[in-house]
């Protein structure tokens, strides 16, 4: 593709959303090999707070490194503020400068993604470090088909038949090899060096640092810049000369060439790559904030534990309804019957906490809080292939959140439906022992939950806030999904069942059976 086409395609998608087939298995597969930080956010958390669909608003990455680093430094919130002051500074640098955004757009979508994720598994496996296959395979991928095809050309052409056999055993040897070298990794390597250069060739003083650093990494592997060079023939004229490196034995003579090196450099290609995709995550961000329809804010982060968010709303609703909170000396309590809006809101603050702590911004109008450890419960699972009830899963997920207490950052714990996969006795005493013992620690907990006996034992520590909604057989389900305060008073759950349809003889004996049961809710 010519570089108007592709200057036309950056240009035109920076200012839209792109709907795009997206692997998280590879996404992730950076993250995975990497080391995790005290407070990396869990597996658990990242699902409750649907950060994979999140994360598909945000992105706008072209490359394998883009798609990588964004997801990495999702999962990984930072404490410090100048760093991300620095960030925002990027962001807004990117947003303002359309020659600068451009010229790197350009150049992670020529890198392109690598769709298998082989030079991440050649550089996460045990390379193989084989000095006699490299000079055979020069020997059989280099010397013999020369020397056949100057026979063939210069003296007899029955020395073709050289040619052939010649080729024919390299494919052999091409086939055997793919695991070893892992298809294509070697490949992807050799783009990554070439947006290397073309990145640190930008004379730009705003990237300057971004620049220094891949080129301090970048003079520790000048070996395999210039032992990769013959791989960069391989895609060229439409994969002509894949072909031409199977005859010959490029990838394979380049692997076992390098293999030693890219042993003891693997560190500074592994910097290369995200220092690479963080520029280009940090232009993802900056081409969602410069389309985004609502409102965001920067944050004002305090020393002292607290939430407050004025007009905060959910990334991933089309039309969404703002509520604001402010989460201090007391931990909340949240009341509602289901689909009210509890769990959104939920979300809404562990997702806005997560952008203020990665890319400081919030979709609010005010945002205002301490940093934290973000550690939730909210959509635990069962898990019976390895034999756990809901109830385990969730006491384990609750337990997530006591042991995060032993930590020197404030934990900010959403918990949906406390112990909902138990008896009510023990639930709601449970309940209220955790929830005491969390206030009791540098916290700022919000709980959602059906059982209203908790508002009386938590009276003195916990705030008490609803959603509401109204159910009739003429205009069915209405839900405005405004916070209130107070605890809710509706009962609907079996007004529900009436409208969707079920036996007029079954909510009628439910009804019944409800006013004889102390403390349904």
């Amino acid at each position: 593709m010519n570089k108007r086409a592709v200057l036309d395609i950056v240009r035109r998608e920076y200012k839209e959303d792109v709907e795009k087939n997206r692997n998280f298995a590879n996404i992730k597969k950076f993250f995975d090999m990497s080391k995790k930080e005290e407070y990396t956010v869990d597996d658990e958390t990242w699902n409750d707070m649907d950060m994979d669909r999140v994360y598909k608003k945000l992105d706008r990455g072209y490359s394998t490194l883009g798609e990588s680093a964004l997801y990495y430094m999702l999962r990984n919130p930072l404490r410090d503020e100048e760093k991300l002051k620095n960030r925002d500074k990027l962001v807004q640098l990117f947003k303002g400068d359309a020659k600068l955004r451009e010229k790197l757009l350009c150049i992670f979508f020529q890198l392109g993604r690598d769709t298998k994720n082989t030079f991440l598994d050649m550089i996460e496996s045990e390379l193989v470090v084989n000095k006699f296959k490299y000079y055979l395979y020069t020997l059989l991928g280099k010397v013999v088909p020369i020397i056949a095809i100057l026979l063939t050309a210069f003296v007899d052409e029955k020395y073709a038949l050289m040619i052939f056999g010649s080729t024919a055993l390299n494919m052999i040897i091409n086939y055997k090899e793919k695991n070893t070298i892992k298809s294509r990794g070697i490949i992807y390597l050799r783009d990554i060096i070439i947006a290397a250069k073309d990145v640190s060739n930008i004379k730009n003083d705003d990237i300057k640092e971004y620049i220094q650093e891949i080129k301090d990494n970048f003079k520790h592997v000048k070996d395999i810049n210039r032992s990769t060079i013959l791989i960069g023939l391989t895609d060229a004229w439409g994969g002509f000369f894949e072909v031409v490196s199977l005859i010959f034995l490029i990838e394979e003579c380049a692997y076992y060439r390098i293999s030693g090196v890219l042993k003891e450099k693997k560190q500074y290609l592994m910097n290369i790559f995200y220092i690479l995709g963080e520029l280009e995550a940090i232009v993802s961000i900056s081409g969602y904030q410069n389309n985004l329809k609502q409102s965001y804010v920067k944050p004002t982060f305090t020393k002292e534990v607290l939430l407050s968010i004025k007009g905060g709303i959910h990334p991933l609703l089309d039309n969404p309804v703002a509520n604001s909170i402010c989460i201090k000396d007391k931990g909340i309590v949240l009341t509602g019957t289901n689909m009210s809006g509890k769990s959104t809101f939920l979300r809404m603050l562990g997702i806005n906490i997560m952008l203020a702590q990665t890319f400081y911004f919030a979709l609010a109008k005010e945002y205002k809080a301490s940093f934290f450890n973000i550690v939730s419960s909210i959509s635990p699972n069962d898990d019976l292939a390895k034999g756990k009830s809901y109830y385990m899963a969730e006491a384990e997920g609750i337990l997530r959140i006591v042991n995060a207490l032993k930590k020197d950052l404030p934990v900010f714990c959403p918990i949906d439906e406390i112990f909902r996969g138990t008896n009510p006795i023990e639930r709601i005493a449970m309940s209220a022992e955790i929830l005491s013992y969390l206030h009791n620690g540098r916290t700022v907990s919000i709980v959602a939950t059906h059982d209203r006996e908790l508002v009386d034992i938590l009276k003195d520590i916990y705030e008490f806030y609803y959603f509401s909604e109204d159910v009739d057989n003429k205009n069915g389900l209405k839900f405005d999904y405004k916070l209130k305060v107070g605890v809710s008073q509706t009962r609907n759950a079996i007004r529900l069942l009436e409208y969707i349809g079920y036996p007029k003889e079954v909510t009628r004996k439910a009804y019944k059976r409800a006013e004889t049961i102390k403390g349904f809710i």
